[in-house]
């Protein structure tokens, strides 16, 4: 494990404890990935993420929700990776902030319901707060097993996954891959022949 470590201004404070570290490290599905730790002493701000060191074919996966033991099925996502809950109109795209996560299907849910909550509190929309709630009470359904629903991730890099039995996994085309945001500024090997 190569470790390298960096002090620098802090983003939230201005302060200057703010450190920084990466090294690499091998995480079971990822593979070789750096790992990024952004820690300020003065004010207790941290970032921590985790890069992909090798890219894969672009993928995507799909679940169907039918049962509690889907609730439990693993979700890998990396920060490139786009997920989407079509039946409650929500897709969650990357950013140049996103981090990767490992959670199941619940905790992905949850991470839906956050975000609505967080767009409710924000809307002064009588409109969007209706049906922001409509879309709650349904997500409230899918996680008690009394509505079916379809998780879906689509990763450029091929880094994110479902990972079930149940899961359909298929290539993505060089189209769909396309359209999809990596998140991230990336440099492309071949653009630099």
């Amino acid at each position: 494990m190569v470790e390298a470590t960096s002090r620098a201004q802090c983003p939230a404070c201005n302060g200057t404890t703010l450190s920084l570290t990466s090294y690499n490290q091998s995480i079971p599905y990822f593979g070789e990935v750096l790992h990024t730790v952004v820690h300020c002493q003065a004010c207790a701000f941290r970032h921590t993420d985790f890069m992909p060191l090798a890219q894969r074919d672009p993928a995507r996966h799909t679940l169907s929700i039918k049962s509690a033991e889907d609730l439990t099925a693993r979700v890998v996502r990396s920060n490139s990776g786009t997920y989407q809950v079509p039946e409650l109109g929500f897709t969650a795209t990357p950013t140049p902030a996103s981090e990767a996560f490992v959670s199941n299907v619940e905790g992905v849910l949850e991470r839906v319901r956050s975000a609505m909550l967080r767009a409710r509190l924000l809307t002064d929309e009588p409109e969007k707060k209706r049906l922001l709630d409509e879309r709650l009470a349904h997500l409230q359904e899918i996680v008690e097993g009394r509505r079916v629903a379809t998780l879906v991730i689509e990763d450029p890099f091929g880094h994110s996954a479902i990972l079930s039995d149940r899961v359909r996994a298929e290539p993505l085309t060089p189209e769909e891959a396309e359209r999809l945001n990596p998140g991230r500024y990336v440099i492309d090997a071949n653009d630099l022949r």
